[in-house]
């Protein structure tokens, strides 16, 4: 069995807006293993960015806190480094893809400048040699070595997010999160990048958390899978055991709202009602003013962990069995 990478355990953040308190992620936990793919799905606001940068330590230090929790890589927790210390990890053992490759990019600096300064920052090599290792990992992306000396804004959408790519993977990291990396490319592009993250993380062999809301994309390219509604985990397995069997009702709405080309209706499926304000989370099961299943101990208790299996877990207190013990 490949050994646990990444261990979030109970992780709470909050951050401060206007005198209130805004509940972004809530007692979460999840496990990323060595050369995994984890994709984490939610709506907007449901806490899957604030997520990626506790585990980076880059929440912003005026508005935000972490609350409670740890962040376990390689057995050390990453919320108790240094700041020091966390500049030497960023980047060598974990990197990030962010979401919009226009502004992700410094655009004073050649494509090719920033990724030699990567480079040097995390490995003792010589300006000769960090441009050689750049231009290789330009060609890997697929993008000319010759143009190592050109400016963010001479390249197209999909090819700033291949350099942003390139950036990520210079230092070979053991984990890269990706967040909604293809959200602002057109289809062709998205499918295009998507692949080329996939051969990129087969090479290198690295773990991978893809955030994004777009289901079609995890069954593309991740093994397990994480839904996320108000700052929690509400249904974890793989890919098949979510996709195919399904047991959060708020799972069941997203999978009822996508497209069926071989159903004849006339209009998609909603879930009902907007997701809740992050500074008045409902009491009981944050989903139940929206769930068609909802009982009055919904309302009332935070419903507990029902495991379906060793590997698919649902918060919901419509599936019967509440601890890991009870389906052994």
């Amino acid at each position: 069995m490949s050994e646990v990478l990444l261990d979030i355990r109970g992780l709470s953040v909050d951050y401060r807006s206007s005198g209130k308190d805004i509940h972004a992620v809530r007692d979460l936990s999840l496990y990323v293993k060595s050369g995994e793919t984890l994709g984490l799905v939610g709506e907007t606001g449901a806490g899957k960015t604030t997520t990626a940068l506790s585990i980076l330590g880059i929440l912003p230090e005026v508005s935000a806190r972490v609350r409670k929790g740890e962040v376990l890589f390689c057995d050390d927790d990453l919320l108790l480094k240094k700041a020091k210390e966390m500049r030497s990890i960023r980047g060598q053992d974990i990197a990030m893809i962010f979401q919009d490759p226009m502004t992700s990019l410094d655009p004073v600096m050649t494509v090719g400048s920033q990724i030699v300064e990567m480079i040097r920052l995390h490995s003792a090599v010589s300006k000769k040699e960090a441009r050689s290792i750049a231009e290789g990992m330009l060609e890997l992306v697929g993008i000319k070595k010759e143009r190592f000396d050109d400016y963010p804004h001479q390249f197209s959408g999909g090819m700033k997010q291949r350099v942003g790519i390139a950036i990520a993977l210079s230092c070979n990291p053991k984990l890269l999160i990706a967040d909604e990396p293809t959200t602002a490319l057109d289809v062709t592009i998205q499918a295009q990048v998507l692949e080329l993250m996939k051969d990129l993380k087969r090479k290198y062999d690295t773990a991978l958390i893809l955030i994004t809301h777009d289901l079609g994309v995890v069954a593309e390219i991740c093994s397990k899978v994480a839904i996320m509604y108000a700052g929690e985990i509400i249904e974890y397995g793989t890919v098949e055991e979510v996709f195919n069997n399904h047991r959060h009702p708020y799972t069941d709405g997203l999978f009822n709202s996508i497209p069926d080309i071989d159903s004849d209706q006339s209009q998609l499926s909603v879930i009902e009602g907007l997701a809740p304000d992050p500074t008045n989370i409902p009491t009981g099961c944050s989903f139940h003013p929206r769930c068609p299943y909802a009982m009055e101990q919904c309302s009332e208790e935070v419903p507990p962990v029902f495991y379906v299996n060793d590997s698919h877990y649902v918060r919901c207190h419509k599936c019967g069995f509440t601890t890991k013990e009870a389906v052994e």
